[in-house]
């Protein structure tokens, strides 16, 4: 199984921490499919779950960016 085809395993960014990042470095999620020409040259689309709702997404993945995210159903932050 490639790494693009496995669920990812998503951690809670609790409100403190979250609080204090910045929203540029966040990437959003989508609940649907991911739009044509929306990803970029950086990383694949993978599939997680959001751990505040338990919500299946999809996201924009890579292993040097994109390492916090916003949940698309509820708004919570997580990382992977």
């Amino acid at each position: 199984m490639s790494e693009e085809s496995k669920v990812k395993t998503a951690t809670k960014i609790e409100a403190e921490e979250a609080k204090k990042l910045d929203p540029k470095e966040l990437v959003m999620t989508f609940s649907g499919e991911v739009p044509e020409g929306e990803v970029e040259a950086q990383g694949y689309v993978c599939t997680t779950y959001c751990p505040w709702c338990g919500t299946y997404l999809r996201a924009i993945c890579s292993s040097e960016y994109y390492r916090r995210y916003t949940c698309a159903a509820c708004g919570g932050v997580f990382r992977m």
